[in-house]
């Protein structure tokens, strides 16, 4: 007569032994690697340095903007967004900084103008592009940010 069940055979045993080995290391692994201490990714990078871009903004044709009765001015037709509080974006490949335009003036030569001043523009960018109000972007390097106050004619 034949056994009803068969001997284990030491084939099922070998397989048996290395997948509970393997087993042990992963999880051996696994809790070596979770005592050490870790560094946020965030902390690891370097701080990224800035600075601040300050300039002036003109409208100089008596066409593209419009007097009021304090002293100060806003832009007309193509250049009607160019107004005290309109934005000023520096655009550069990793992320943007923000200011606006401020202190209106009209000027005695006959034309308008604005200050704004954009704090926070990371350093080490290869180019960087400067929108007032929605116009058309210009294109600057890092020096010419960084030297005297910028003087922009949108007009």
């Amino acid at each position: 007569m034949q056994p009803l069940r068969s001997a284990p055979t030491t084939h099922r045993s070998v397989w048996m032994w290395a997948g509970a080995a393997a087993g042990l290391a992963l999880a051996v692994t696994m809790f070596l690697n979770s005592s050490k201490t870790r560094t946020p990714a965030a902390a690891s990078r370097p701080p990224t340095e800035t600075f601040v871009v300050s300039g002036a903004v003109l409208l100089g044709d008596s066409a593209s903007f419009v007097r009021d009765d304090h002293g100060g001015c806003g832009g007309t037709g193509d250049h009607a967004g160019v107004k005290d509080g309109a934005p000023v974006l520096i655009t550069t490949r990793d992320g943007f900084a923000g200011g606006k335009l401020t202190d209106a003036r009209a000027l005695t030569d006959g034309t308008c103008q604005f200050r704004f001043s954009v704090p926070r523009v990371p350093t080490g960018q290869d180019t960087y592009l400067l929108m007032v109000a929605g116009q058309d972007p210009r294109q600057y390097i890092e020096h010419e940010l960084k030297s005297a106050l910028l003087a922009l004619r949108v007009d």
